[in-house]
């Protein structure tokens, strides 16, 4: 129903389009539902083998004094704090596919605008209460910059994950000693220096990528925040005459890690992005009519899963690990006009499988659709 209706997804609408009351979707959604298994079992049969977990919160607008957790959150369109909801959602990226699939939404509660240690502990136990769901489809968990924090790095390496972020611009790393130890009393020299990283040490870092948009350098370094050694991918973004436009860093807690996919799977972890905007499009994330915590849970959950079947449905008959272009408005529009053609066949009592009748079906079924 979420892919077949016209106009807002709200219980009102529920009860207009379903064969139940208004009511009776309100009761419903108080319900409780395993999501993070239900999306487990869809990607595990539908994705191919090459999976990453991404993390990242988004922000729901939502007005009322009553709803829970309101407050203020940051919103990335406006690039300030509004008030609203927010929720921290775990999905399923497939390499090959190329696409995100959405696991698990936790909605997240109201600290204070610089209270960013409360938001921090939210996030890691949203980590910790999935952990063992999220581990059945990949141990390679990808989060953005905001995310490379102790406390975030460390619950995740604890949990059994294989962390993936970019660092912070000023990142204090240091080179490994690799020269011969002097004799001698004293404990054995670890660590050869800081690394300039507006300038680095092109002996110690190796080059394993070079196109005409950028160089791939890799080394293994320690990160003196985390207290460990990782794997590092120094990227220099290059203009269009070859020079070096701007710089980045990229980690890995797994130092067999190759530079060259520890950045492919941090450029994946965008495809995130599009699940948020397709719910907030086409499937009602922002639309919902509830206040209680359990109501918007599954309000949430169900929009945001609804994407899932959408690509489902747009991949029907193609290999696991092909990319396909999918336009989730296509398959709504499709959907709707199903729900309605099954009503006449229905009300006028047409059998809707005969052979004369195939070409004209799937001439209305594409009604409306883009790339029809």
């Amino acid at each position: 129903m979420y892919l077949s209706m016209r106009g807002r997804i709200n219980f009102l609408q529920l009860g207009r389009y379903g064969h139940r009351d208004e009511h009776t979707y309100r009761n419903q959604f108080n319900e409780e539902f395993d999501w993070a298994q239900f999306n487990r079992l869809m990607v595990t049969d539908y994705c191919s083998d090459e999976m990453i977990i991404g993390f990242d919160p988004s922000f729901i607008n939502k007005s009322g004094k009553h709803t829970h957790g309101v407050g203020y959150f940051y919103s990335g369109c406006k690039g300030q704090h509004e008030r609203g909801l927010e929720i921290g959602c775990f999905a399923a990226i497939d390499i090959n596919q190329n696409t995100a699939y959405h696991v698990k939404a936790t909605q997240t509660q109201y600290v204070k605008k610089k209270d960013s240690s409360g938001l921090l502990k939210q996030y890691c136990d949203m980590l910790q209460n999935n952990a063992e769901e999220l581990k059945q489809i990949s141990r390679i968990l990808v989060v953005d910059a905001w995310f490379y924090k102790a406390d975030y790095i460390r619950t995740g390496v604890d949990l059994g994950f294989e962390c993936i972020t970019r660092m912070r611009d000023d990142a204090n790393l240091q080179y490994l000693y690799a020269s011969k130890q002097n004799r001698g009393k004293g404990r054995p020299k670890k660590y050869a220096g800081k690394v300039n990283l507006q300038n680095i040490d092109k002996r110690r870092f190796r080059l394993v990528e070079q196109t005409q948009e950028l160089r791939i350098y890799e080394c293994t370094v320690h990160c003196v925040m985390l207290q460990t050694l990782v794997k590092v991918a120094y990227v220099e973004f290059l203009d269009k005459d070859g020079c070096v436009q701007t710089r980045k860093i990229f980690m890995s807690t797994n130092l067999e890690r190759g530079a060259h996919t520890l950045v492919k799977y941090y450029r994946a972890r965008y495809q995130m992005e599009f699940n948020f905007r397709d719910a907030k499009q086409h499937t009602g994330l922002n639309q919902c009519q509830a206040r209680t915590e359990k109501k918007l849970d599954f309000h949430f959950n169900a929009s945001l899963t609804s994407i899932n079947i959408a690509k489902i449905v747009a991949r029907s008959g193609v290999d696991k690990n092909q990319p396909i272009a999918l336009c989730i408005e296509d398959i709504k529009t499709e959907l709707s006009n199903k729900i309605l053609l099954d009503l006449f066949f229905s009300n006028f009592e047409i059998a809707p499988h005969l052979i004369k009748n195939k070409f004209l079906i799937a001439k209305i079924l594409n009604f409306g659709k883009k790339a029809a």
